[in-house]
């Protein structure tokens, strides 16, 4: 196998382990999407598994696509397994099995945008104006990340809220779910606890994909759920050929429902599982690795593992103490233009992690005064702004005519004089006759109950909407005919700020005729409900990434800067309340495992912060880093909360900083 001569022994046991379940503990920067794809193609070369008995897993779009590229490299032309998120295939299987779960196949897939416009809509009919939508589906989605309907809910939450919030939660859930089913529509837990239900309820379709998947591979093993660990054990029972690539010690999650134990109890679940661990890391030099792994020995609750680095020892850590939010963000600018300028640097192997997005405010404003290239990384907003929702909705729509939310967005996009009173009327009529909303709008039509004008119109929509159906387009066309049939082009131009709405336009419109080399309007829009924050990073080359710690994870930079280093911030005021400081410490190690070659630590005596002056003390975590590899600048004052003073609450170990 001339693919794996410069595998080390630990990712050579892992690649060529055979049959029976393996759990791999992968470090940070240890090669674990190589040994994933190297084992997949191992076991098609050598094994003879045919490749569509091999399902790969992973958690981001991002990493799924690198993972079948890099398969793809070393089969050649080979048909290559099924490599897809969990979300991503599980919406593969219900497709297929729509109708055994109560859907039809072209069922849409809400974002947590649309989730949050529903919750709203179940709210309002509730009468209820102290919730927000975001904190209710907090609650909906961990009840079904745990496989709870709103009756299980109910019990399940009988003593831990008052009596008026677990009724309030319950029948907005309840109203919610109806919507959803209402307009054959999913969100992404449905995605998961549909399929386990499936498999549970009917045999006949879990034999055939334990049949179809006898291989299966999961990456990011610490961060899946309940409803995923299901998921997984239900497939492979029979078999037991699962191979789950994991490192508790970078589990971030816990806030989506993701828990860490059930990549600590594999073995129970599979006795006969052998364990490998990737110990060499490819990643960081020797001061940055070992100063993040004393960091994590501080957790209680994890594997032991020691990482070696294959890089040397590399510089110390930069340790900043600033005056303020400022001052912090002057230090990272001046230094940032040092290492373009003055070492060569590329722009874009540079990130600045924070623990919350208004940390960026002071960092852009600053970046823009030195003129250094940033991209700030929050997610997808792309596909947020409005024009792109209302394109997108009109496309879904197409798809799938009982999709309420994305009718009732564009009925009156472009202005049809179709408000809320048509709307009123559509859905009464739809639930007065027991009609999809479709079949509803259209009665409203034939039966002429909005007068003479607006019934004209809204018969021009349903028209316009049934031919574009029936042309059965490609995704570019479908959108282009969209945007000139329905008069969408020329609302926008008289809109203010009309060349940057035309301009994102045009832009998904490209995206719609690059994607189409890979499947079909569906697809697109399975893909794009189905992407994460880490598919909003461009990568662009020639700007420095302004980012979460979370949505770091799985990238790297030769220069990492994290900011914010201070109690209340990291670790987050939330986990200094609730007493839970292992994922924050979690959270700081996958920030400094980012770096290649430098890291910096930043912290301010004080901040301003959504208008508020804050006075905390460094982060304690940084009194757990070993003197020894940092190497301290102090800032403009030298405040009385600089680390290794004897007035730090957490003083570093009796240790003092060398200063440069």
């Amino acid at each position: 196998m001339e693919s794996l001569h410069d595998l080390n022994p630990d990712q050579l046991e892992a690649v060529t382990h055979g049959e029976g379940p393996l759990l791999i503990i992968a470090g940070a920067g240890s090669g674990k999407t190589r040994v994933i794809t190297e084992r997949m193609a191992y076991l098609i070369r050598h094994y003879r598994v045919p490749p569509q008995q091999i399902l790969g897993v992973t958690f981001t779009n991002k990493a799924a696509e690198e993972m079948r590229e890099r398969v793809e490299r070393l089969l050649g032309e080979r048909q290559t397994p099924w490599i897809r998120t969990f979300h991503s295939t599980c919406a593969r299987i219900l497709r297929d099995c729509a109708q055994l779960v109560g859907y039809e196949r072209n069922f849409t897939i809400i974002d947590e945008q649309d989730q949050r416009e529903l919750l709203a809509s179940s709210l309002k009919e509730l009468g209820v104006e102290h919730l927000s939508p975001a904190s209710v589906a907090s609650f909906i989605e961990r009840a079904k990340d745990e496989l709870w309907d709103p009756e299980e809910f109910l019990r399940r939450y009988a003593e831990r809220l008052d009596d008026f919030l677990l009724k309030t939660i319950y029948n907005a859930y309840k109203r919610y779910q109806e919507a959803l089913v209402r307009s054959n529509s999913l969100d992404f837990a449905d995605l998961i606890g549909l399929t386990v239900r499936l498999f549970q309820e009917n045999h006949a379709v879990l034999h055939e994909y334990r049949e179809r998947f006898r291989f299966i591979l999961i990456d990011e093993y610490q961060d899946i759920n309940y409803a995923q660990y299901l998921f997984a054990r239900l497939i492979a029972e029979r078999y037991e050929n699962i191979c789950v690539v994991g490192d508790d010690d970078q589990a971030i999650y816990s806030w989506r429902g993701a828990d860490p134990s059930w990549l600590l109890r594999f073995e129970e679940d599979f006795p006969r599982a052998k364990v490998v661990r990737l110990r060499f890391n490819y990643r960081s030099p020797g001061r940055v690795l070992r100063a993040a792994q004393a960091l994590i020995r501080n957790n209680e609750i994890r594997k032991e593992k020691e990482l070696l680095t294959v890089k040397g020892e590399g510089l110390p850590l930069h340790l900043y103490a600033a005056r303020d939010g400022t001052d912090e963000a002057e230090y990272i600018a001046a230094e940032i233009d040092r290492l373009h300028h003055s070492e060569g640097l590329d722009w874009g192997e540079i990130a600045v992690l924070y623990r919350v997005n208004t940390l960026s405010r002071a960092l852009e404003e600053t970046f823009v005064r030195w003129r250094i290239p940033y991209e700030v990384v929050r997610g997808l907003r792309f596909y947020e702004r409005a024009e792109v929702k209302d394109l997108i909705a009109y496309l879904r729509l197409v798809l799938n005519p009982g999709d309420e939310l994305s009718l009732f967005r564009v009925l009156n996009r472009p202005r049809r004089g179709l408000g809320e009173g048509a709307i009123a009327a559509i859905k009464g009529y739809a639930q007065q006759k027991g009609l999809p909303i479709w079949d509803g709008l259209k009665g409203v039509v034939a039966e002429g109950l909005l007068g003479p004008a607006r019934t004209a119109r809204l018969r021009e929509f349903v028209e316009l909407l049934e031919g574009l159906r029936a042309e059965e387009l490609g995704p570019s066309e479908l959108a282009t005919a969209v945007l000139e049939r329905t008069g969408y082009l020329r609302f926008l131009e008289e809109e203010r700020g009309a060349e940057e709405r035309l301009g994102n336009i045009r832009e998904l419109v490209a995206q719609l005729r690059a994607f189409e080399a890979q499947g079909g309007l569906e697809e697109f829009l399975e893909w794009l409900a189905l992407a994460s924050e880490a598919d909003g990073y461009s990568g662009e080359e020639g700007r420095v990434a302004l980012m979460t710690l979370h949505a770091a994870k799985g990238l790297e930079f030769e220069a990492v800067f994290i900011t914010g280093l201070e109690e209340g911030l990291l670790p987050h005021a939330r986990a200094l309340d609730d007493g839970d400081l292992e994922e924050e410490r979690r959270l700081l190690y996958v920030g400094m495992t980012r770096a290649k070659a430098r890291l910096y630590l930043c912290y301010a005596v004080q901040r301003s912060l959504c208008g508020m002056l804050m006075e905390n003390p460094p982060s304690r975590f940084l009194a757990e880093l070993p003197a020894e590899d940092l190497a301290g600048a102090i800032g403009a004052s030298q405040g009385d909360f600089l680390l290794g003073s004897e007035s730090s609450p957490y003083p570093l170990k009796n240790r003092r900083i060398s200063l440069y």
